[in-house]
């Protein structure tokens, strides 16, 4: 039997490949399969539904643990740890269980973007349990599904 796991978009934008982010970012290649969101907004939602168990001390990011031991992490911003959590905050912390579209950061668009990039990675930490991985790239609202993986 085929488990399947969904991400939804956690905040509205526009979605692109990680490989531009690991282009902007050159040598501090990020690891992990995944995509990157443009966001639209300030508010990120839970992609999925699990476990906290991370949260930056910067508060830029947060990872979530799905019942398929799926590890996602949502990095608000490119570049952003040099804010030392200026422009940002956390609704959750670790331990807490989430369910997609529960508000888990906050990110000032206007003051990142004074320093650093607002694109923001979504990253599976845990790929080599992924099967197989389909991204819809015109997906733009927040909690619009826009990734199944087969796992």
């Amino acid at each position: 039997m085929n488990k399947k796991c969904e991400l939804y978009m956690p905040v509205a934008g526009e979605v692109i490949p990680l490989e531009e982010a690991n282009h902007y970012l050159k040598d501090d290649v990020l690891g992990g399969t995944g995509v990157c969101i443009i966001p639209d907004g300030d508010i990120f939602f839970s992609p999925v539904s699990g476990e906290v168990v991370l949260v930056s001390e910067n508060l830029n990011a947060v990872a979530i643990s799905t019942e398929e031991s799926l590890t996602i992490l949502i990095h608000a911003g490119l570049d952003t740890a040099k804010l030392g959590g200026r422009g940002f905050a956390t609704y959750v912390k670790v331990g807490d269980m989430v369910t997609v579209g529960d508000k888990i950061l906050y990110m000032d668009r206007d003051f990142v973007e004074l320093s650093a990039k607002i694109t923001t990675p979504i990253i599976i930490t845990t790929p080599e349990k992924i099967k197989d991985l389909t991204i819809n790239y015109k997906a733009t609202g927040a909690f619009v599904k826009f990734v199944e993986i087969s796992l």
